[in-house]
């Protein structure tokens, strides 16, 4: 009887609950897999394909009220058959893949303006300096405080982090080891939008950055990005910039001076969506031996943008080092034919260069220059529902010698870079209350 009545006050405190607030359950299973020949490596005449299926696995718990809001993602990211604890003829668990991908609340403090705080995604204007990193199974969440306003046509975002990397007591730092493996100390953004005419916004990104330096006591180097992102659309023309200046300290201490400046344009036509961008990544240039110039680093850092989705899906280039800090150009032209309203095929082609002249590794007094080949991605998409998806793509790397002298790799023993992959989403509301 007491169970009878144990089970019948849970079900009216639930109903309770619906009704005073919105509850919502979901959750999200995405098996992919990869045949890799050349993703973020380069394969060579010594080397062999792999194969493999990565899976992320999330359960999300909202809840809105009112006033409040919070939201809780428990993710698990695995390798199919890399779990450490398993025996010869099974598998039980991996103990390092399940974490928490997100947990935040939010307030509403004054009109128009709440506060979050926890650990939360950013996604500002394309992505290019911050985003969620979707593609990676983790995603890519931080620690953080964000106060956001937003009236009429603007909107004002800052916000604020700090982070320890408790190796010692919990909560305090141990300066002895190499910090956080060079994860960043300290995130900190400003984020002004207007939304000036029905077709064209523009907004300003201020990002102050910091990291610990190497193995001191709490030396922080401060770096900051300071620019603007602009968007018109009308019809079917869509039209985008970015213009962005790196100054201050990098992660070694040394003075930055940096840039980046992008432009993209597309236009849809019925079935048939045709585009071209071109991106310009700063670099430090090996050819100009004045001291002022050398004494600072101009390789422009994206921080923590998207990779995937602009510089080639293959990761070939994925910081300033992947092209030796020598900067990149990248053009793209770039077409989508849509089948129906379910299934697209994409297809986008990189001109890849170097921004400037980097000295080539193992030769004296010789330098680098140009091109570094091109990549052709390919992706089809087709959604079953709402909440199923299957997508699929191919991605092959043109190389040419000095692509091959960059990356380290005798331009005799490198292959063609290959990779493919085929990924299932399923993403179902398994409660709502609404």
């Amino acid at each position: 009887m007491t169970k009878k009545l144990l089970f019948l006050s849970a079900i009216l405190l639930l109903l309770n609950f619906s009704l005073m607030a919105q509850f919502e359950i979901s959750a999200e299973l995405r098996p992919r897999f990869e045949l890799n020949d050349g993703y973020v490596g380069v394969p060579t005449d010594m080397t062999e394909p792999t194969y493999f299926v990565s899976q992320r696995s999330r359960i999300n718990l909202k809840f809105n009220q009112e006033k409040y809001r919070m939201f809780f993602s428990l993710k698990d990211v695995r390798v199919w058959g890399n779990d450490n604890i398993a025996t010869g003829t099974g598998v039980f668990m991996n103990s390092g893949s399940t974490g928490v991908h997100q947990v935040w609340a939010e307030f509403d403090v004054f009109k128009n303006s709440r506060i979050r705080v926890g650990r939360q995604e950013f996604k500002y204007d394309d992505q290019r300096l911050l985003a969620w990193r979707n593609w990676n199974q983790y995603g890519l969440t931080y620690d953080a405080l964000l106060y956001s306003y937003k009236r009429a046509g603007w909107q004002f975002d800052v916000a604020l982090s700090y982070n320890n990397d408790g190796t010692g007591a919990f909560g305090v730092n141990d300066f002895d080891v190499d910090p956080i493996n060079r994860r960043l100390r300290t995130l900190n953004f400003i984020y002004l939008k207007n939304q000036i005419t029905e077709e064209f916004s523009l907004s300003m990104l201020n990002l102050l950055t910091g990291y610990q330096a190497d193995k001191t006591t709490s030396t922080t180097y401060l770096m900051a990005t300071q620019g603007f992102y602009g968007e018109y659309k009308k019809d079917a023309f869509t039209g985008k910039f970015n213009a962005y200046y790196q100054y201050g300290k990098s992660q070694t201490g040394k003075d930055v001076s940096a840039y980046v400046l992008t432009a993209e344009v597309d236009y849809k036509a019925r079935k048939i969506s045709i585009g071209a961008g071109i991106d310009v990544l700063s670099g430090q240039d090996a050819s100009k031996a004045d001291a002022d110039y050398q004494e600072k680093y101009h390789a422009f850092d994206v921080l923590y943008g998207v990779r995937y989705a602009r510089y080639g899906n293959m990761n070939q280039y994925l910081t300033p080092a992947s092209t030796r800090n020598g900067g990149l150009v990248d053009i793209y032209p770039k077409l989508a034919y849509h089948f129906n309203p379910k299934s697209t095929l994409r297809l986008q082609y990189h001109f890849f260069s170097l921004a400037t002249k980097i000295d080539e590794p193992n030769a004296n007094l010789t330098l680098l220059e140009g091109s570094l080949g091109g990549e052709l991605d390919m992706i089809f998409a087709h959604k079953f529902s709402k909440e199923i998806q299957l997508s699929a793509g191919v991605s092959v790397y043109n190389t040419n010698d000095t692509f091959a002298k960059v990356k380290g790799v005798s331009p005799t023993a490198i292959k063609t870079p290959v990779w493919g992959w085929m990924m299932l989403t399923f993403k179902p509301v398994l409660f709502s209350s609404k």
